[in-house]
């Protein structure tokens, strides 16, 4: 016994001088040593365990029983309210699947990405030329606005501004990412949390009140005009329909907006994966999926012991905090072959950078229609685009990873 608490101690120095700083600086080699050494480890800076490797990440998903995402603490349920990644089933299975058609390609999501988002794509882009810069910042100038205005779009909420969906995202994202629990941060996600209810209560009565009209004029063939009316004809709830609506602007534009940075520098920075994508257009969908599996925008999954437990030989005490590191288990080296590297001929299955198992993200086919139309849409118009090197892509986080600035050349 003392023994083998005294190679945990010794295991457990692994995280005990990481920071949140490092981490959001680049976690890429903290995590690596964690898979080899110690794939369970605790992170004082942080109050919780990191589970770096995929058998163990994907054992924690599967065992509700054992791992509840209805933790407390809980960074969600504080910046978002009670929402489908603080729920486990049976409770979670009701609420997602009110919510889950509309983002397939048979629902709302499916008749914007076919028939819309080329063309917000293209006033966007449309704007750049306009004002005949040679050279932009794709985040802020196209990324950013095409992303949220996509969610906005499906959602219904498109009377607000890109800049507004934006802020918002922005502002739940500050708090959710809040490990340390910095009050400057908690209070920014305050702010945005009452923002968003002040905006969405007079327009759920107004929405509920239409959608009851249109029922009583010919039933449900004639509601379905967003997706929020159709949380509403299923039975959801205000509060659950504000909650999860949040929850949605802070993943469901946040990743793609990433994704678009990552994708776009990918194939300018790789002129054969570039090639390859023009003489073989149909691996463009894969070149998407390896991107966002190396870069995974989205950090961690967060869990809490149910009781006093073991996992990977690691005792955890009931009560303890475990996030699932989505980055690491993307990268590890036990599940893929050369992880590291971009394969658009890769054939292992799903990765994780929309989670695993119940709580995959609901979200995940729009979002990568948002990205692959958004990248095809950018190069077409500008076909000699090219990085600018006098700017280097700038890249920062951990829970939410990806590049802050991308400056390009237009070349025209």
């Amino acid at each position: 016994m003392a023994q083998r608490l005294a190679a945990r101690y010794y295991l457990g120095m692994l995280g005990d001088t990481l920071t949140l700083a490092q981490l959001n600086d680049d976690p890429d080699p903290y995590l690596a040593r964690m898979r080899a050494e110690e794939p369970v480890c605790w992170v004082p800076s942080v109050q919780m365990y990191f589970v770096t490797k995929w058998d163990d990440v994907a054992y924690v998903e599967d065992h509700p029983e054992l791992f509840t995402a209805a933790t407390e603490p809980s960074f969600l349920a504080r910046t978002l309210g009670e929402s489908m990644l603080t729920l486990d089933p049976p409770k979670l299975d009701r609420i997602r699947s009110i919510m889950l058609p509309s983002f397939k390609a048979g629902g709302r999501s499916g008749e914007f990405a076919k028939g819309e988002l080329r063309k917000m794509a293209d006033g966007i882009l449309d704007m750049i030329v306009e004002s005949g810069d040679s050279s932009f910042d794709l985040i802020e100038r196209y990324a950013q606005p095409l992303a949220a205005g996509s969610l906005a779009k499906v959602l219904g909420l498109d009377h607000h501004s890109f800049d507004q969906m934006w802020d918002w995202c922005c502002g739940l994202v500050a708090d959710i990412s809040n490990f340390e629990d910095d009050p400057e941060l908690q209070a920014i996600g305050d702010k945005t949390k009452a923002e968003i209810s002040e905006a969405l209560e007079p327009f759920l009565a107004k929405s509920r009140a239409s959608t009851a009209a249109l029922e009583g004029e010919g039933g449900p063939g004639q509601v379905g005009r967003s997706a929020i009316d159709a949380f509403i004809l299923g039975g959801a709830t205000s509060e659950e329909i504000i909650n999860n609506v949040r929850l949605m602007i802070s993943g469901g534009i946040n990743e793609p907006c990433e994704g678009i940075g990552l994708v776009a520098f990918t194939l300018l920075d790789r002129p054969d994966l570039r090639k390859r994508i023009q003489t073989e257009p149909q691996k463009m969908g894969r070149l998407v999926e390896e991107v966002l599996r190396l870069h995974c925008p989205v950090g961690t999954v967060t869990r809490q012991a149910t009781q006093d437990l073991e996992l990977a030989g690691v005792a955890i005490p009931k009560g303890a905090l475990v996030s699932g590191v989505l980055r690491s288990i993307n990268h590890d080296e036990s599940h893929w072959d050369n992880p590291m590297e971009i394969d658009l001929d890769r054939r292992q299955g799903p990765h994780a950078a929309f989670a695993l198992g119940a709580h995959r993200c609901l979200g995940e086919w729009l979002g990568r229609q948002v990205l692959r139309q958004g990248v095809e849409q950018l190069l077409a118009r500008f076909p000699m685009l090219t990085l600018d090197p006098e700017r280097p892509m700038i890249v920062s986080g951990f829970e939410f990873r990806g590049p802050t600035e991308l400056w390009l050349l237009t070349g025209e």
